[in-house]
């Protein structure tokens, strides 16, 4: 019949999200990053000089550099050590500036080049610590049970131990760095009368300081030399351990180009014994270690 309407039945589709499939979880996801990737850079920009130093120094070489503090770099594993005692910033000290850490971390890559590839010292380099402290750059040396550096209970440094400081020397040398030499010991009591961990341990000090200078440092270069026994040991827990005696030179973040002595810290760390005459004439008795 003409005058019969023509129905037309539309069925509601469900679910049209179907149509979108998961596009909108890619934006959403692209979104999230592209503000994590605003509020990092913010948060970057207002760092101080030496943390964006830091970063920057991750990202260009990220397999050789620790991220945690202090940043130690050791030029060998030392399995079984604990990290090396370091200075901590108190409330009011200086920050050190970038240019001061970028500079001391090209001479840390200088030594590690220098150091590396050598077959002959490949066993010393064991005990061989390079660390980026919160003071400066550290260099350490950290005896064995048997003599490592130093002549057992003496002030002797050992033919491989020359050898090592004199390919280290070149570099300080033409960088102009500033020395502090801390000389320790384990907490054992010296075996002689007359002679005590507070002598050994400065006259190491001052032997590493002669064997530098022997090798063409300046004696301008040198700002501190003492020792410091067994007042701080590496390995607390274990005081009779051999690793406490070691000796530490340190490029001090605090020593700006130009000034002739080092800034003054607290006045307990500057206690220090003095440094007497040549350790090798003073012949002390037999020490194991």
């Amino acid at each position: 019949m003409p005058d019969t309407p023509i129905i037309v039945k539309r069925k509601k589709q469900h679910g049209g999200h179907v149509h979108h499939g998961g596009s909108w979880k890619v934006a959403y996801a692209d979104f999230v990053t592209a503000m994590m990737a605003f509020f990092m850079v913010m948060w970057i920009m207002g760092l101080s000089d030496d943390m964006k130093a830091q970063i920057q120094g991750y990202f260009n070489d990220p397999l050789g550099f620790n991220k945690t503090q202090p940043r130690s770099r050791n030029v060998m594993p030392l399995s079984g050590m604990t990290p090396p005692h370091t200075g901590v910033n108190k409330p009011g000290a200086e920050t050190p500036h970038a240019d001061e850490q970028a500079r001391e971390l090209d001479i840390e890559r200088k030594v590690r080049q220098r150091l590396e590839g050598v077959p002959d010292l490949r066993k010393l380099l064991q005990h061989v610590s390079i660390t980026m402290t919160d003071e400066g750059l550290q260099i350490e040396f950290r005896e064995a049970e048997h003599a490592a550096f130093f002549e057992s209970g003496r002030a002797e440094i050992t033919p491989l131990a020359r050898q090592l400081i004199g390919r280290i020397a070149p570099v300080l040398s033409s960088a102009k760095a500033r020395l502090a030499i801390a000389g320790h010991t384990d907490a054992k009591p010296y075996g002689g009368p007359g002679y005590t961990n507070w002598d050994l341990s400065a006259d190491r000090a001052n032997s590493v300081r002669r064997e530098l200078a022997a090798d063409g440092l300046s004696e301008h270069q040198f700002v501190r030399v003492e020792g410091m026994a067994d007042t701080h040991l590496l390995i607390p827990d274990r005081p009779f351990d051999a690793a406490n005696r070691r000796v530490t030179i340190l490029l001090p973040f605090k020593y700006a180009a130009g000034e002739t002595q080092l800034k003054p810290k607290d006045e307990a760390d500057e206690i220090s014994k003095s440094v007497g005459p040549d350790p090798l004439a003073l012949a002390p008795p037999a020490r194991r270690g």
